[in-house]
């Protein structure tokens, strides 16, 4: 939607994507928290796909950094752009989408097993 208003009216628009955030004041219903209190419960862990699915965990300082960082930069539309040869990292409106994230994915299975070593606390 947000590339179509930027295509359409030449509007100036950047998108965000946040991964896993964490840190102070986090949401009660993230992993983090709801697994946290769980185990200092002895209740069940609930896990899904047997653990294997991986996560990009990002402190919230780091996502606030980010955000300022990209604040500073009004996107353009760029000149390489080949409706021909389209490209998904560049466009022909004024638009930029940005991932912000941790860049080191951990396995759910080890963010579980960090917590109980921290904890001294095992899911059942």
């Amino acid at each position: 939607m947000a590339h179509s208003y930027s295509h359409l009216y030449g509007l100036p628009t950047t998108g965000l994507r946040f991964f896993t955030v964490y840190g102070p004041w986090g949401r009660p219903d993230m992993a983090l928290f709801r697994f946290t209190a769980q185990m200092l419960k002895g209740e069940e862990v609930e896990v899904y796909n047997r653990g294997e699915m991986i996560r990009d965990f990002t402190y919230v300082d780091d996502v606030v950094e980010g955000t300022g960082r990209i604040l500073a930069q009004i996107p353009e539309p760029s000149p390489e752009w080949d409706p021909a040869d389209p490209r998904a990292d560049i466009s022909s409106a004024p638009f930029r989408l940005y991932n912000i994230g941790n860049n080191q994915p951990v396995r759910l299975l080890d963010f579980i097993a960090a917590l109980e070593q921290e904890l001294g606390s095992k899911p059942v």
